[in-house]
């Protein structure tokens, strides 16, 4: 029987004085996961809003964006008999006035670090993720 799965994939950003920032996370083990934005589930009936919310919270700490943005184009794939739909957002965390304190990972969150654009794109191994970065960063200016 075939099953369709929805995740979040949520772009964390902050906007400073003469930069903007990423933030990219790691899972653990370390060893398995690369470097790349929030990612979590949408439980069934679930909004994309309440899932994106509650995966950067579980995920950084961070509670509320300064603003929340669909990045369009969701990916789609077939593993077998299952889809998985991919939704890629972005999240404004902070800002010149109000930049990011500290974060709480969450305890499945190996490391976590803010790049500039050159360095986000360069270090997602995903086409699709780095795809999103350039929509978000095109955006932005």
């Amino acid at each position: 029987m075939f099953r369709l799965e929805h995740r979040v994939r949520v772009f964390v950003f902050q906007v400073l004085d003469q930069r903007v920032e990423y933030l990219l996370l790691r899972h653990k083990p370390r060893e398995e996961w690369p470097l790349g934005p929030v990612v979590g589930p949408v439980t069934p009936g679930e909004k994309l809003e309440d899932a994106i919310r509650r995966e950067v919270m579980a995920e950084t700490g961070l509670r509320r964006p300064v603003h929340l943005i669909e990045l369009l184009q969701p990916q789609k794939e077939l593993f077998g008999e299952v889809g998985v739909v991919e939704w890629p957002y972005a999240w404004q965390a902070g800002t010149p006035s109000e930049p990011v304190g500290a974060l709480r990972p969450g305890p499945m969150i190996g490391e976590m670090h803010w790049l500039p654009f050159e360095q986000a794109f360069r270090t997602l191994e995903l086409p699709a993720d780095r795809d999103a970065l350039v929509r978000l960063q095109l955006g932005l200016q």
